[in-house]
């Protein structure tokens, strides 16, 4: 197991990395990440966080801002599955009917041909939204999808496809000790019920070809780091190119919880193994 982001700085000149659970544990800044971070700048490696968010990469960088990571200091570029799903929606020229689950998404469909209706039943596809649920006017995360499944089932009884754009099972969340649901466990759910889901983000190719359309690196200069076996890891190792565990997230909280003694025998068990394992970047 390697300490840190550093001992690979000589063999890859390109770094993706996951943000939550890598660089930030939902709360704050993982220790030394920000030194890690300029550090690799400085010595001219390609730095983009690949995100499996909704929020387009502006939002992002914005966020990312305000918690002490600086474009040009810490990173080159943020990629966002959200991008990638405005980049699809935005270049289809079908007048398409949706529907929003969960807290919605406006931004994704602005500008885009397709028209948002207030009942599944005039819908062509549902939008996965945020898995939150409304209280008092709030909307709030929760930490299993059990709030949404008669929904869903209805949903799948009408026949209607679900688009995904946060593959992700879970995150961090700033109210809860525990993660909480994401999109990602919304569209397992509906895909066990035998229901149909679209996904954009990791560990789907389609998003690292988004992310690596302005990059001239081979793939064996390039590594994806994440602290996600079934995403990050995944998707890295899919698309042919290098990946980093590190142990600052949910793979080694899984690992955990499931009472492996070692990552190594938990990868082993998930059948996803990296090239290799950080202690933290």
């Amino acid at each position: 197991m390697l300490d840190n982001i550093l001992s690979l700085k000589d063999k890859f000149d390109v770094f993706i990395l996951d943000f939550f659970g890598v660089v930030w544990d939902g709360k704050n800044q993982i220790e030394g990440v920000t030194e890690h971070l300029s550090a690799l700048h400085k010595e001219k490696k390609k730095m983009i966080f690949l995100s499996n968010s909704v929020r387009s990469s502006i939002e992002a960088e914005q966020i990312y801002a305000q918690r002490g990571f600086i474009k040009g200091v810490h990173y080159d570029e943020v990629v966002t599955s959200g991008d990638l799903a405005y980049d699809v929606f935005s270049s289809d020229n079908r007048k398409l009917k949706f529907y929003q689950f969960g807290h919605a998404n406006k931004n994704l469909f602005a500008n885009t041909k397709y028209q948002e209706v207030g009942n599944p039943e005039d819908a062509d596809f549902i939008y996965i939204g945020e898995p939150q649920i409304l209280e008092n006017g709030i909307w709030k995360d929760v930490v299993n999808i059990t709030p949404f499944e008669a929904e869903l089932r209805k949903f799948y009884k009408l026949g209607l496809p679900l688009i995904c754009a946060n593959p992700d099972l879970r995150s961090p969340a700033g109210q809860y000790e525990d993660t909480v649901v994401r999109q990602g466990s919304v569209a397992r759910f509906y895909e066990d019920l035998g229901g149909e889901v679209e996904y954009f983000g990791k560990p789907y190719p389609l998003i690292f070809d988004f992310a690596l359309k302005n990059i001239d690196a081979p793939d064996n200069r390039i590594i994806m780091i994440g602290d996600t076996l079934e995403t990050d890891i995944l998707g890295g190792k899919s698309y042919g190119i290098k990946t980093a565990l590190t142990m600052t997230g949910i793979a080694k909280e899984n690992m955990e919880v499931e009472g492996f003694s070692s990552i190594g025998q938990y990868c082993g068990e998930v059948q996803i193994i990296p090239d290799y394992i950080i202690k933290t970047l």
